[in-house]
């Protein structure tokens, strides 16, 4: 049965490579929600294949537009980002605003409950993210013992 649902997601990356390299824009507030969403759907169903989906970015058929999911361990990993995220110590990192989103959201993220913070962080822009970082507002939850999240650009 894995190795049914591993090819089906080679064959489905494959398919949507060439449909979301064509889907460029901006993202809405909505279409960020949505993707949390259907990631926290699929986090629950195959925390596997969801790592793997939201690490292939557009490709995975999460990402759409300027918008992506991401997962984070409550050690603090990042296990899931399409854009070289997964691996890193989030307990490190803090915005340049100031924010050390991590504690933050480790502090709010409850089951069930979709919470909302904003920071700033560049904008992906040819398969890697902009150094001009951008006001982003993302939607965060936990599911399991990972905070999984999707944001949007105000700016």
């Amino acid at each position: 049965m894995k190795n049914a649902i591993l090819i089906f997601i080679v064959v489905c990356l494959s398919i949507n490579q060439s449909i979301f390299a064509q889907d460029k824009g901006i993202g809405t507030k909505d279409e960020a929600r949505e993707i949390l969403d259907r990631t926290v759907n699929l986090m629950k169903s195959n925390k596997t294949v969801a790592f793997a989906m939201i690490t292939a970015g557009g490709r995975g058929g999460l990402a759409i537009k300027d918008l992506y999911p991401f997962c984070t361990s409550f050690s603090g990993i990042q296990v899931a980002h399409p854009y070289g995220g997964a691996g890193l110590d989030m307990r490190e990192f803090t915005s340049s605003d100031g924010k050390k989103l991590y504690d933050i959201m480790v502090k709010n993220a409850k089951e069930g409950v979709i919470s909302k913070i904003s920071y700033m962080f560049g904008k992906p822009e040819g398969g890697a993210l902009t150094i001009k970082e951008y006001t982003k507002v993302a939607f965060y939850t936990r599911v399991g013992n990972y905070i999984c999240g999707s944001g949007y650009y105000t700016n």
